[in-house]
């Protein structure tokens, strides 16, 4: 926030309106422009992972409608931070966007000490895509009532995948615990070993994307227990929610994004989110999309906004209710 100061001068009074009003045209100008050369989206994990397949799509479809290259650059580490603060850093000018999920909030949720503020720091662009929630998988398990009996035979001795403190695949495992009154031990991975181990049984359990369960639940490597939204996914017909098995309070989605750098100039976000929304209908994007078990975002950019305040509201009071903290 920037408070305006009182003028006394009366000619420096008219040289700050001057300057302002070359400052506003400048803007236009540049903006009438873009872009002139090629735009960089910033994502925060690596390269084969569903979100990076999903922001080169975007990215595809941008560099045809806005006639220049958009690349996409990965910059995985401590669950997204990395690349937020890369972002946070940059001009507001349009050439560097990010690409994220959910985690860019949930991150602020459980601390107050990141080098940036998810939203004021940001501009919120575009809602790109929105989940039916994760799958409950596992490779010891057939259903979530044969689960729960062992968890609770064994207290704290069943353990499950996570990507990271605080990723929504450990706020999922440690609600669903809260709900079902177990105590589960998360196991964090930040490596490609996770799935080995799942579908080896070293863990018992994951609540996995369904982008990257799918593929394993076909192959017959893992089984899958019950989805964490209100919706089964397209892709999992059978599969019942953990709503339909009684557990009426849990609900578990989650979402793509793409911000900017914090003061954008109006002009660019419209162009952006004109772009990204073409690319949001275009063939190849909607499949992926179909595919991924995922579904377009339909918010303007004041919209996603607010959509993302709400969001770090909501993250903020869980992570307290669950009590997770930042290791």
């Amino acid at each position: 926030m920037f408070r305006k100061t009182r003028i006394i001068s009366k000619l420096v009074s008219c040289l700050l309106i001057g300057g302002a009003g070359f400052a506003v045209g400048s803007a236009e100008v540049r903006a009438a422009d873009f872009p002139t050369r090629a735009i960089r989206i910033i994502c925060p994990f690596a390269p084969g992972a569903s979100i990076d397949v999903l922001a080169r799509a975007y990215a595809k479809e941008m560099t045809e409608t806005l006639g220049q290259p958009v690349v996409v650059e990965n910059r995985p580490g401590a669950n997204g931070v990395l690349a937020s603060t890369t972002v946070a850093k940059q001009p507001g000018d349009g050439y560097t966007l990010l690409f994220t999920t959910g985690s860019h909030v949930s991150n602020a949720a459980l601390s107050a000490t990141l080098p940036y503020r998810p939203v004021d720091d940001f501009t919120p662009i575009f809602l790109a895509a929105q989940s039916y929630g994760l799958a409950v998988i596992s490779n010891k398990f057939s259903s979530i009532p044969e689960l729960v009996a062992a968890a609770k035979a064994n207290p704290g001795k069943l353990t499950y995948a996570t990507l990271g403190t605080g990723n929504v695949t450990h706020v999922a495992g440690a609600l669903f615990a809260k709900q079902a009154g177990i105590n589960i031990t998360d196991v964090p991975y930040n490596s490609p070993t996770m799935n080995t181990d799942l579908m080896g049984g070293q863990v018992d359990m994951a609540f996995m994307s369904t982008v990257s369960a799918v593929p394993l639940i076909k192959s017959g490597k893992v089984k899958a227990l019950a989805t964490t939204g209100t919706l089964r996914p397209p892709t999992l017909p059978d599969v019942p929610t953990l709503k339909q098995l009684g557990y009426a309070d849990y609900e578990v989605t989650g979402y793509f994004g793409i911000f900017g750098p914090a003061q954008m100039p109006p002009e660019i976000v419209t162009i952006l989110y004109n772009a990204l929304r073409k690319a949001q209908e275009a063939k190849d994007v909607k499949a992926l999309l179909a595919e991924s078990s995922l579904y377009a975002g339909d918010i303007d950019p004041k919209g996603f906004d607010k959509y993302v305040r709400d969001d770090l509201t909501f993250q903020t009071n869980l992570m307290k209710e669950l009590g997770i903290q930042q290791q």
